[in-house]
């Protein structure tokens, strides 16, 4: 499968989709400490070799997207979520963080076969959820969703996150339905218990429960921490697709 990444981050997401061994043809982040740590794991090479772009809107309106019609397999989204967060003020819709229409505008430019979405449990009980299963089914994509924590795959801490898996109808070989259906909202308790290829090899997970919130006075040091509390679990990525798909 090629995965177009939006929101790559520092690459989390990236690597649990290498666990299923899906191949990166573009990367869109906006954060400029995020892009060096792609392109440095691209270096490294536990990533493609791809273009890295900047901002999701620029991407869309420069005609960059249109050049992944027919390209891209799969986009992978794990849209800002501020703006549904219980941390936040659940503005929505109203919050300009809110980037699910960029998000809409490029799975409308490049037509994947295959989505694979991520956002906090939150938006759930936002009142946005409902716009974005719509726009789903407009868009004629059927699917499944459900939250699987951290915690099923054998770290130390909950991170509970909802996913969402969809195909287009052209995939599912049905006529549009209109709606998108439910897998469920509980989470999957039992799997991984940390013993995945990439926690044995990598130990993200150990990795990423060692960062303190703390002002060190090293701009580093908060970039890295931030990145990682953005970021997704490589082997909980893979076991959201393996479960919804």
């Amino acid at each position: 499968m090629r995965e177009l990444s939006l929101f790559s981050g520092a690459g989390g997401g990236l690597l649990g989709t290498k666990l299923m061994g899906w191949k990166h043809v573009g990367y869109v982040e906006w954060n400029e400490y995020c892009q060096r740590v792609i392109a440095a794991r691209i270096a490294d090479g536990y990533l493609d070799e791809a273009p890295i772009f900047t901002d999701v809107r620029e991407f869309v309106q420069s005609g960059a997207a249109d050049q992944y019609r027919g390209i891209a397999d799969v986009v992978s989204a794990g849209f800002p979520c501020q703006p549904f967060s219980v941390a936040g003020e659940q503005l929505a819709e109203a919050d300009e963080r809110n980037m699910w229409p960029a998000t809409k505008a490029i799975i409308r430019a490049v037509r994947p076969k295959h989505l694979l979405l991520e956002n906090v449990t939150a938006l759930l009980t936002s009142g946005y959820f409902g716009v974005i299963l719509s726009d789903l089914a407009e868009m004629g994509f059927v699917g499944r969703w459900g939250c699987i924590p951290a915690s099923a795959c054998g770290a130390p801490h909950e991170r509970d996150r909802l996913w969402i898996v969809a195909h287009s109808d052209e995939i599912m070989g049905q006529a549009r339905t209109g709606a998108v259906k439910q897998h469920g909202s509980t989470a999957l308790q039992q799997g991984d218990s940390g013993n995945s290829p990439f926690n044995r090899r990598c130990g993200w997970v150990e990795m990423a429960t060692e960062f303190r919130r703390m002002d060190d006075g090293l701009a580093g040091a908060v970039e890295r921490t931030e990145a990682a509390g953005n970021g997704q679990v490589p082997a909980v990525v893979r076991r959201a697709w393996e479960c919804l798909a």
